[in-house]
């Protein structure tokens, strides 16, 4: 078992994430199939607790990689979903574990920027760091479940300025660097940030824009699509680390969507039945990417796949650990 932790590798936080996402996308469907992700995700979550532990010297050598360090940031939004299925049982300690995760994720944005754009650099810019800064409004989205929505009300502003900034320089190296293989998965990030700030936003408003909630989600889709149309293309890569940005980025568009509609419909709009078969497609989409990431996970932790290859010419390749 040990060497199994040894191989865990950072960005598994990132399928925790999917998963404790995915199980509140899938509540209004089934209280069994929101427990069942939630379990997964905390047992997968342990794996990389017990990395954290036993090999603190392998994490601290990943922070040197800037995709590494910056993907570090699904740790603490997954504790922030996680504290969302443990209040009912233990709302004091749930509510603590919260601020603990919003705190850590406040302390890693202080560190990364003085580490990583003190001594900016544009080959060290990676969709990952959507989110560093932008990852955060997960907190706006989980603090309904801690009667805090006026803290997450402004971390939704917070992350959604950022955003705005980040969503400028991530394209531009994007457009004008190329990206080992390693990497690439890292493009599905993209459909993320705006739903999620959406998400935050429609979590935390007292009273929501219609309009402003259309234009974010407008946005939010048409991201989601130019994703979609890479996708065939990245699941032809052999397994990495990054299959992570496979999970939560299409869960939180569904999420998103799905809370668009709920304001549509109580803002007196009927919604369109093309809407609703959106969100069923959305859904279904996010289920089939978080469970295929997962599978391919769980063979690279526990089955005979090799090691993934590693592109020595570009040292931001993520590492195997």
């Amino acid at each position: 078992m040990k060497r199994v932790i040894e191989k865990v590798p950072v960005p598994l936080a990132g399928v925790t994430l999917g998963l404790t996402a995915l199980g509140n996308l899938l509540a209004g469907l089934s209280p069994v199939l929101r427990w069942g992700c939630g379990t997964a995700a905390a047992l997968l979550f342990f794996l990389l607790l017990a990395k954290l532990i036993l090999f603190p010297e392998k994490i601290k050598n990943d922070f040197s990689n800037p995709i590494i360090a910056s993907v570090s940031a699904t740790f603490f939004m997954t504790l922030m979903q996680l504290s969302t299925y443990t209040c009912v049982f233990f709302p004091t300690a749930s509510l603590f574990l919260w601020y603990a995760a919003v705190a850590g994720h406040c302390a890693l944005i202080l560190w990364f920027s003085w580490t990583y754009l003190r001594r900016f650099r544009l080959s060290d810019v990676y969709p990952t760091y959507f989110i560093t800064y932008v990852g955060i409004v997960v907190a706006s989205v989980t603090s309904a479940s801690f009667d805090r929505t006026a803290l997450g009300y402004g971390i939704f502003w917070f992350g959604f300025l950022a955003y705005l900034a980040m969503l400028v320089l991530v394209t531009v190296r994007c457009r004008r660097l190329p990206m080992a293989d390693s990497a690439k998965p890292l493009f599905c990030i993209y459909t993320a940030p705006m739903s999620l700030c959406l998400a935050g936003y429609l979590t935390t408003a007292t009273a929501p824009s219609l309009a402003f909630a259309l234009i974010l989600e407008v946005a939010a889709q048409i991201l989601y699509i130019i994703v979609l149309t890479q996708l065939p293309k990245l699941l032809r890569l052999p397994f990495f680390p990054s299959y992570a940005a496979f999970t939560f980025p299409f869960v939180i568009t569904a999420i998103a969507l799905q809370k668009f509609l709920t304001l549509l419909s109580a803002s007196g709009f009927a919604v369109p039945s093309i809407l609703s078969l959106l969100l069923a497609g959305e859904t279904i989409v996010a289920c089939v990417m978080v469970g295929y990431a997962l599978l391919r996970y769980l063979h690279f932790l526990f089955g005979s796949l090799p090691p993934f290859r590693q592109t020595a010419s570009v040292p931001s390749s993520l590492p195997n650990s």
